[in-house]
């Protein structure tokens, strides 16, 4: 993982304080180390809605693979907590999708080369 990336947290019609800053930049880290993504940026924007906080997340990971998920809550950092969690299983997701597409290429490709010597040795 890269040691530096972009990640920015606004608030929509909201001051964020130093504290739900310093939360986001946290919580984005250990989902990046767990799944070794390489990030090139998240942004994280916080909203006030009537009731509850809404936070969109928007990430960008190598390969410009994009993520976007929503959070809510009546509490704002368990909006962040909420998308936070909904990326970290796409995250999950989309790398168990590459890995088990690795997989699989790799089974064809032996299977290629075990009919090839079949063939080879059938003559």
């Amino acid at each position: 993982m890269k040691d530096y990336f972009n990640i920015k947290a606004t608030g929509k019609n909201i001051e964020l304080g130093s504290f739900f800053q310093k939360y986001n930049i946290k919580k984005l880290s250990s989902v990046f180390l767990k799944y070794s993504a390489n990030p090139i940026s998240a942004n994280t924007v916080l909203e006030k809605r009537n009731v509850f906080f809404k936070v969109k997340l928007d990430i960008l990971i190598d390969n410009n693979i994009k993520f976007e998920t929503l959070g809510r809550s009546k509490i704002a950092t368990l909006a962040l907590d909420e998308a936070v969690e909904n990326i970290s299983k796409r995250l999950r997701r989309h790398y168990r999708k590459i890995k088990n597409h690795r997989l699989l290429n790799n089974r064809i490709d032996n299977v290629k080369k075990d009919l090839e010597r079949f063939h080879l040795n059938s003559y």
